[in-house]
């Protein structure tokens, strides 16, 4: 006989494996009475038997058995090693293939004869039944905890369990008030986690954040202290809310529209002003189309509309180098539209910055972009909360068979483009924290610090970027950008590009 021990426990909450040590020394003592000597132990600790579970030593174990390695199997009782009828007849399965013998602690089971066979089947479908009966009670119990509105499991991140109870944890917290603002403010789940990566936050578990792990905490209904039970909030938890109820209903709101942007559409931009600088030439007015001598037209707003977008291409093929490498151009900026305007990535991105930078230097800048226009951030607030009310009402609507689904399609289709509009109004009219944040101390160590999503949001919210034709062969001249500042942020004339 070559022996294997197999010991389980489904749960060991202080991770200290006296259960497994019990079952491994009571099936030691077991095969020495029999005289089997142990060639293995197997140990899945803190793992169940059901099927919906992996048990990593139960299958090298079975592994082994069909390698000839172990002939027979002592257990402390037959459901550590399985109480699934369907694994029991697979262990069947093997005793006729290989000779399997099976032993248990206190007792025998022969799998080569049919007594043996169906005492072995009458305890698994025993074990079986308790696990379904259990299940079954865990089930109702956890329900009637959820109604009651206490935690269930482990504290999530941002809590910790005081007398039964999860209240803030304040370092973890003050992180999820940080993401859920960011959110709101129009930066993207993956610009706010690369930052908290950078910043070196941990995680609520690993180290690293991802945007799901991001999504999920934020969506979390705790967070607003609400209770949720199988995916859906069936009312108050007794859980201290981190986040105002209407906050949680915004990030709902925004994380959940389906219009929003996911994953599966590609990745982001990656480069500071693609889709941001606009074609000098296709977007000029018409008397200015055949003048290409900066200064070039101040682009009326028609103009910019129509303009084409550059976006970051690699260099081109440029022949090849005397050992046979290919030589390429450098990566540079090209129009979308008409692709008759070319310009080297760095020097653009370089004097775009430097010219951003020297502006929120100024002394006037902090005042400058501080300033916002409260009521008209009152008034498109107002706005939204009527519309909200709106789909509301025409949600009940839809639930009597007031409105059929196509009417409450049309109707919120609508709606919720008046709110994207109100929103958008919202965020125009209050103070950027981005540009704050920057204003704040090192203006430069503070830009070098920022993911890119917030470098381009910062961009786009002060100037918009010109690149013009300036000829083939010609050496990079500043003047060719033309950097036009939105009217909160006007060009000083000693930042003119020289």
């Amino acid at each position: 006989m070559h022996a294997g021990i197999y010991a389980r426990i489904s749960q060991d909450q202080l991770g200290d494996e006296l259960g497994v040590g019990r079952q491994t020394a009571d099936c030691q003592a077991e095969a020495a009475r029999r005289g089997w000597p142990v060639d293995e132990v197997y140990i899945d600790n803190d793992v169940s038997a059901t099927r919906s579970k992996r048990r990593p030593a139960y299958e090298r174990m079975l592994a082994d058995v069909r390698a000839g390695h172990i002939t027979a199997i002592v257990v402390w009782d037959v459901d550590r090693l399985t109480r699934t009828p369907r694994e029991l007849e697979d262990i069947i399965d093997l005793a006729d293939q290989h000779g399997l013998a099976l032993a248990n602690v206190g007792g025998e089971i022969d799998l080569s004869t049919p007594q043996g066979r169906m005492t072995a089947r009458i305890k698994g479908t025993v074990a079986r039944h308790e696990t379904e009966q259990m299940s079954r009670r865990l089930k109702r119990r956890f329900q009637e905890k959820a109604e009651r509105g206490e935690p269930h499991g482990y504290s999530p991140y941002g809590y910790r369990r005081v007398d039964g109870r999860d209240v803030p944890e304040p370092d973890e917290a003050t992180v999820i008030l940080e993401c859920a603002r960011r959110v709101l403010d129009g930066e993207s789940l993956r610009a706010v986690a690369t930052d908290l990566n950078a910043r070196g936050v941990h995680g609520p578990k690993a180290p690293l954040w991802n945007t799901t792990i991001l999504r999920q905490i934020l969506l979390r209904g705790s967070n607003a202290g609400l209770r949720q039970y199988q995916g859906k909030i069936i009312g108050s938890s007794t859980t201290e809310p981190v986040l105002d109820r209407a906050t949680f209903d915004r990030l709902t709101a925004l994380l959940t529209d389906p219009s929003r942007k996911t994953n599966q559409s590609g990745p982001g931009f990656k480069y500071l002003l693609s889709g941001i600088a606009i074609c000098g030439r296709c977007g000029r007015c018409p008397e200015h189309l055949g003048d290409y001598d900066p200064p070039a037209c101040n682009l009326c707003d028609s103009a910019v509309a129509a303009a084409g977008r550059m976006k970051r291409q690699v260099g081109r093929s440029a022949g090849s180098l005397a050992d046979g490498t290919p030589k390429r151009q450098p990566p540079s900026y090209a129009c979308t539209h008409c692709f008759k305007v070319r310009r080297k990535q760095e020097p653009v991105d370089d004097l775009v910055v430097d010219v951003l930078l020297a502006r929120l230097s100024q002394p006037d800048a902090l005042p400058l972009l501080s300033s916002g226009d409260p009521e008209s951030v009152r008034e498109a607030q107002r706005t939204i909360t009527a519309i909200d009310a709106k789909l509301d009402v025409a949600a009940d609507q839809f639930a009597s068979d007031q409105i059929t689904g196509a009417q409450l399609t049309r109707i919120s289709a609508r709606l919720r483009a008046e709110r994207d509009a109100a929103e958008r109004r919202l965020r125009a009219y209050q103070p950027n924290s981005r540009l704050l944040d920057l204003t704040a101390g090192d203006v430069r160590e503070r830009w070098d610090a920022m993911p890119l999503d917030a470098q381009r949001e910062v961009v786009d919210a002060l100037m918009t970027v010109t690149i013009n034709p300036s000829g083939i062969g010609t050496r990079f001249d500043p003047r060719s950008i033309t950097i036009r500042w939105r009217q909160h942020a006007p060009l000083q004339p000693e930042m003119v590009p020289a």
